[in-house]
């Protein structure tokens, strides 16, 4: 099973989550606070998969503290859920490796696939978080002298393309992976933008070149 914490500065949150996660057999709800500092005290009696991480928090600001979980844990994926959609604090939390970022607002069903694709190690961002993440990124790129890397597809990213240049609909690669159909349009949706393309036609044309599939 996903062992899973909260920590969040609203009760009605950590309850929330709480009884969505009691619900879900490949999930153990292990514990939930409102306080950062006792966080990694908690965590060294609790270990836990993925952490569910709120960056307003009444004793020390989320994002200090995902440096300490993670040099001190490192096989624990963090998964932000939070109101705050500053693009700073966003680009930061992830060049720490932060894994994912959902707002609040998220359904059920779409934090449960979140935490699952964050404890496989893929990433998982909601696409308003993905445009602002990607946004910032190819303004950058404009604005420097050096020439840009050369963008990162993971291992799903790739499943992902291959299945797409099958022909197969969302519905079929969803059902293949096990995954909702929903999880694998906001993948392509993410492979679009960040390897800046604008329609499947031309995924299939850079996964052809870039030897990601073959013909």
């Amino acid at each position: 099973m996903i062992k899973v914490a909260v920590v969040d500065d609203h009760k009605i949150v950590r309850d929330g989550i709480r009884a969505i996660l009691l619900g879900n057999k490949k999930i153990k709800f292990v514990f939930d606070t409102d306080s950062g500092l006792d966080l990694l005290d908690l965590l060294k009696s609790n270990p836990i998969d993925v952490l569910l991480l709120d960056l307003s928090l009444p004793d020390v600001p989320g994002v200090n503290l995902i440096q300490p979980v993670l040099c001190s844990f490192p096989n624990t994926k963090i998964l932000i859920l939070t109101a705050c959609m500053n693009e700073e604090t966003i680009c930061e939390c992830v060049k720490l490796g932060v894994l994912g970022f959902l707002n609040k607002d998220v359904s059920a069903e779409e934090l449960i696939e979140a935490i699952e694709e964050v404890y496989s190690g893929e990433p998982y961002f909601g696409q308003k978080i993905s445009n602002i993440i990607y946004k910032s990124y190819t303004e950058k790129v404009k604005d420097s002298s050096s020439l840009p890397l050369k963008p990162n597809i993971s291992e799903r990213e790739k499943e992902i393309i291959s299945l797409l240049s099958e022909g197969l609909s969302f519905k079929e690669i969803a059902n293949r992976l096990f995954i909702s159909p929903r999880t694998v349009e906001n993948h392509k949706n993410n492979i679009l933008l960040k390897l800046k393309l604008k329609n499947s036609i031309e995924l299939l044309k850079y996964a052809i070149k870039n030897k990601i599939i073959e013909i």
